[in-house]
C-alpha cells in the first residue's frame, strides 16, 4: 500500500471516530441525566485541558517522537470513552472530558508533522499542499459517513442496561481506536528516527525556541494572527447556525439538521481536494492564497448573516464551510516549509491553540452581543 493510501486510511478512521460522536454528543449527555449547565461545563472541560496541554504535549512530540506520543492519545481516548460509556453521573463525566482534552492535546500536531517530513523525504516537498488537501479531505468524508452512521445506530442497535442508547456510538468510536493502535504497524512502517538523549531539548527549552521561531518569522507570526480570527469566526458560526436557522424556519427537523451537518462535512471534503488542482491551474502560491481566501471567508460570512430564509441561508452556510474549508491547505504548506523539522509539532500545536483561543474569545466577548 502506497504512504498516500496509507494516510488516507488513517484520516479516514479517525474521522469515523469524530463523525459518530459529533452526530449523538448532545444528546448523549442528555441521556446521562445532565443539565444543559452541566453539558457546558463538560464542553469546557474539553476544551480547557486540550488549550492548557496543547503546547507542551507538541513539544513533548518533537523531543521524544510524533509515533510515541499519538500512540498515547489514542490510549488516552479509549481511556476517556470508556468512562464516559460507563459513568453514571456528572463527577466521572467531567473526569472524562479533562481526559478527552488531553487526548486531543496529545494528538495535537503529532502525525501532522510526522508526515510532513515524509513527504519532504520522498522529495515531494513541491506537492505539499496536494498531499495535506487529500488528507484533510479523506478526514472529512470519513466524519459525514461517521455523522450519518452515527445518526442510525442507537435506532437499530439493541436496548442494553449497561449504557444509554447512545452509548452505542461511544463503543463503536471504541473499537475504532483500538483498529487505529492495531494498524499502527501497517500505517506507519517507515516509523521515526528518534532523537539521540544527548541532543534532546528540555520542555522550557523546546517551548522557550518553537514560540520564540514563530515570533521572529513574519509568515508565521502572520498565520498565527490569522488563526485567531479563523478560530473566533468558526466558533460563532458553530454556536448559532442552528438557533438563527430556528429564526428562520420555525423548528427544522433533525433530519434536516443531520444532513446540513453532513453537507458541512460535504464541504469540507469538496474544499480541502479542490483548492490545489485550482491554486496549481491558476498558479497561485500558497502565499497569496493564504491572503485572498481570508476576504473571500469574509464576504460569505457577511451574505450568510443577511440571509431571511431557508434554502438560501443553508446555501450561504454551506459556501462558508467551502471558503474555509480551503484555508487549511495553503496555511499548513506555509507553515510547514517555514518551520524547522526539530519544532514541527511544536508549531503545529501553536496553530491549534491560538485557533482554540479564538473560539475563547468569541464565546467570552460575543455571548452578551
Amino acid at each position: 500500500m502506497s504512504f498516500k493510501m496509507r494516510m488516507v486510511l488513517h484520516e479516514v478512521i479517525n474521522g469515523l471516530g469524530f463523525g459518530l460522536f459529533l452526530a449523538i454528543q448532545g444528546v448523549f449527555f442528555l441521556q446521562k441525566g445532565l443539565e444543559l449547565w452541566q453539558i457546558g461545563l463538560v464542553f469546557a472541560a474539553i476544551g480547557g485541558a486540550t488549550a492548557l496541554f496543547e503546547l507542551p504535549f507538541g513539544a513533548v512530540a518533537d523531543i521524544h517522537g510524533r509515533l510515541k506520543v499519538f500512540r498515547i492519545s489514542v490510549i488516552v481516548r479509549l481511556l476517556a470513552t470508556a468512562l464516559a460509556l460507563l459513568s453514571p453521573g456528572f463527577a466521572g463525566l467531567l473526569v472524562a472530558a479533562v481526559l478527552w482534552g488531553l487526548s486531543q492535546a496529545l494528538n495535537s500536531g503529532s502525525i501532522d508533522a510526522w508526515v510532513v517530513e515524509r513527504v519532504k523525504d520522498m522529495g515531494e516537498e513541491a506537492r505539499l499542499q496536494s498531499y495535506i488537501g487529500s488528507f484533510q479531505g479523506a478526514m472529512a468524508a470519513g466524519m459525514t459517513l461517521g455523522a450519518i452512521l452515527g445518526g442510525y445506530l442507537p435506532a437499530v442497535m439493541p436496548e442494553t442496561h449497561w449504557f444509554v442508547p447512545t452509548g452505542w456510538n461511544l463503543l463503536a468510536l471504541m473499537l475504532l481506536g483500538a483498529l487505529n493502535l492495531a494498524l499502527m504497524p501497517v500505517l506507519f512502517p517507515e516509523g521515526e528516527v528518534p532523537t539521540p538523549p544527548q541532543d534532546r531539548e528540555t520542555l522550557a527549552r523546546q517551548l522557550k525556541s518553537g514560540i520564540g521561531f514563530a515570533l521572529g518569522n513574519r509568515t508565521l507570526r502572520a498565520i498565527l494572527v490569522l488563526g485567531v480570527f479563523l478560530g473566533l469566526a468558526m466558533a460563532s458560526l458553530d454556536a448559532y447556525w442552528q438557533p438563527r436557522l430556528v429564526e428562520i424556519a420555525g423548528k427544522p427537523t433533525y433530519a434536516a439538521f443531520g444532513w446540513i451537518t453532513a453537507g458541512y462535512f460535504a464541504m469540507a471534503i469538496l474544499g480541502a481536494v479542490l483548492i490545489g488542482p485550482l491554486a496549481e491551474w491558476a498558479n497561485v502560491s500558497a502565499r497569496v492564497q493564504v491572503m485572498l481566501l481570508p476576504l473571500l471567508l469574509a464576504g460569505v460570512l457577511f451574505a450568510l448573516s443577511r440571509q431571511g430564509a431557508f434554502w438560501p441561508y443553508v446555501g450561504a452556510y454551506l459556501s462558508f464551510m467551502l471558503v474555509f474549508s480551503m484555508i487549511n491547505p495553503p496555511v499548513e504548506t506555509l507553515l510547514n516549509r517555514e518551520t524547522p523539522d526539530e519544532i514541527r509539532s511544536t508549531m503545529q500545536s501553536l496553530l491549534s491553540l491560538v485557533l482554540t483561543l479564538g473560539g475563547a474569545v468569541s464565546m467570552l466577548l460575543f455571548a452578551p452581543v
